[in-house]
């Protein structure tokens, strides 16, 4: 009857996906396949499988029976977020590691742990308005903006493409500005000032090398990267 009631409570719910879900809505430490990985992972159930609604494995939802599949949408320590029909309805939640259907290849699992770890440095690169190897193009763009100046070099082990950016630092200068009156006042305001240049590398797509050119009198010189 437990099951029942839990399963009835949730097909009365609206069901949603990890595309469907809003950004504020997602789970902390979920791994979600959809983002790292380009195909989604789907397994045949071979022994009865319950689902259940949390990570905590206390309220079950449905029993998989063998022979219907599952999509596995994401992972966590606990165990598998999937979704699957249960009474010709979906329903989504989670299974113990133990219950994770036979034929899915742990090496696609690898991949998305790596994929999302390579995400994540992006995401703070570009929050930092840095550039990290294996970058793409777009990804340089959304951290630096279009670069100011674009060449490429061809040989034998293919084409090279660079980009040049310009860096700048707040400087905050005083002024006396005349009023109505006749009297001056005093007032501070930032100028952006040049202080440099970054030069981004791009081999097969992806950012292989960066130079960082610092102009400024406190400046250490070049650093390579």
């Amino acid at each position: 009857m437990r099951l029942l009631f839990a399963a009835c409570v949730l097909l009365l719910a609206p069901i949603l996906t990890r595309a469907d879900m809003d950004p504020a809505l997602r789970e902390d430490g979920v791994l979600y396949f959809s983002d790292s990985l380009p195909n989604v992972l789907v397994a045949e159930v071979k022994k009865p499988t319950t689902v259940y609604l949390g990570r905590d494995f206390g309220s079950a939802l449905a029993l998989i029976l063998p022979g219907q599949r599952l999509e596995i949408l994401g992972m966590s320590p606990e165990g598998y977020l999937v979704k699957g029909d249960y009474r010709n309805n979906a329903v989504t939640g989670w299974i113990t590691p133990a219950q994770l259907p036979p034929g899915i290849d742990p090496k696609l699992i690898e991949q998305a742990r790596k994929n999302e770890a390579r995400h994540e440095l992006v995401v703070q690169a570009i929050r930092a308005k840095k550039v990290i190897r294996g970058m793409t193009p777009d990804e340089v763009k959304q951290s630096l903006g279009e670069p100011e100046q674009t060449s490429s070099h061809t040989d034998d082990s293919g084409t090279a493409l660079t980009w040049i950016f310009t860096t700048y630092s707040i400087v905050w200068q005083t002024a006396a500005t005349p009023t109505y009156n006749g009297q001056a006042v005093i007032q501070t305001f930032p100028t952006k000032v040049p202080n440099g240049q970054v030069i981004v590398t791009f081999a097969n797509g992806a950012v292989s090398a960066i130079e960082e050119h610092k102009t400024n009198s406190d400046s250490p010189g070049v650093n390579n990267f």
